[in-house]
């Protein structure tokens, strides 16, 4: 009996320097590197009786790597559809945009995006001491605050365990230091909100990071402006 009680005390103690120290306090630690999230999207100030409403996307993805990322979206049942590619090395956006037989596509660079985060500037991020889990991820809340009284705050949720490279450098909150789990942004005129839902560690298939060659080429300008057309039907 004494040496069953000596045993079970040793392994115990074992399995707890397993956990807080060493290999134990590594895992917790540990980063992914590459892998999918799911967002849940939802559209806070749409009227949900709105005739376009059943037409407004329910999720998007974002597959990544530490110097990549891939956004994708589909709407109106599959009549419009984003890809949207950032290169946080080479400091380059690829956004596609696919509306019925129209297949655009767009090499934006840091003073293209601009026009594309207009409507979120300027703004001053507070960081406060507030956590929450996330998909699974410690998370840390920050909050935007703009300076006049048309567009209220917006929280944000970010985690420092997923591995990119400046995760936020191309959109409204690049000073963010980690990847959005959950918050808001708003783009041509429509406020989304944005919650992960599941984050799926693992190999991403290089091919999501190729530029689509059946796309034709067509300035920054153009692609807004055909982004601006299309949003505005779901104001509808």
């Amino acid at each position: 009996m004494d040496i069953l009680r000596r045993t079970t005390g040793t392994a115990l103690f074992i399995a707890g320097a397993l956990l807080f120290g060493g290999c134990g306090h590594d895992l917790l630690q540990r980063k992914v590197k590459e892998g999918v999230i799911e967002y849940a999207l939802s559209f806070p100030e749409y009227d949900p009786n709105g005739l376009m409403a059943n037409m407004l996307p329910e999720k998007t993805t974002l597959a990544f790597t530490p110097e990549k990322q891939v956004a994708e979206l589909s709407a109106g049942m599959g009549v419009f559809k984003t890809h949207m590619m950032a290169n946080a090395e080479a400091r380059q956006v690829d956004y596609h945009l696919s509306v019925m037989s129209k297949k655009l596509v767009s090499n934006l660079h840091p003073r293209d995006l601009h026009q594309f985060n207009a409507q979120s500037e300027p703004l001053t991020i507070l960081y406060t001491d507030q956590v929450d889990t996330i998909a699974g991820y410690p998370c840390r809340k920050a909050v935007a605050v703009y300076p006049g009284l048309a567009q209220p705050e917006a929280e944000l949720w970010y985690t420092d365990r997923i591995e990119m490279k400046d995760p936020n450098w191309f959109g409204p909150y690049s000073e963010v230091p980690g990847v959005l789990l959950r918050y808001e942004m708003v783009q041509h005129g429509m406020r989304m909100r944005l919650d992960a839902t599941s984050v799926t560690p693992g190999p991403v298939d290089p091919e999501r990071f190729t530029s689509k060659s059946e796309y034709q080429q067509v300035s920054p300008e153009v692609l807004y402006a055909e982004l601006e057309e299309v949003l505005g039907t779901f104001s509808l």
